[in-house]
């Protein structure tokens, strides 16, 4: 079945549509932005890129739809964890989608998505209290 033929039957009826102050977002996996957009859709689309946090809690995994597997659907996803620093992250993403030319137009969202991803994980500082400087009797 086609992919337009697919998004035109999805499109509007989806277990994974969520509309919300006039917008229609989506809570599909390897969906990079949340947009019910064909672009984006990654049920339809034959290569797909996902970003999503990692099961142990650091680091972050990048989700690449195969072509060879299409008729293997437990093997038809690469899953790549990354659990090295931000800089590493955000190399192997561009790396994963510029370079090989797998989906150019989705490394910006891609990136964006393993920043928040990246900073949620991290350690907040807990704020101090600020000393008075008054004269205590």
């Amino acid at each position: 079945m086609s992919s337009d033929l697919q998004w035109s039957i999805i499109r509007n009826n989806s277990c994974f549509l969520v509309r919300s102050q006039g917008k229609t977002l989506t809570k599909e996996p390897n969906n990079v932005t949340g947009l019910n957009a064909f672009k984006y859709n990654g049920l339809v689309n034959k290569k797909v890129v996902g970003v999503d946090a990692a099961p142990s809690g650091k680091g972050v995994v990048i989700t690449t739809r195969k072509n060879k597997a299409a008729n293997k659907p437990g093997k038809i996803m690469n899953k790549i964890t990354i659990s090295r620093d931000s800089r590493r992250t955000l190399k192997t993403i561009e790396g994963v989608c510029d370079k090989n030319y797998y989906r150019m137009d989705l490394k910006d969202p891609a990136m964006r998505r393993a920043c928040a991803i990246l900073r949620s994980q991290k350690p907040t500082a807990g704020v101090q209290k600020k000393r008075s400087r008054r004269k205590r009797n």
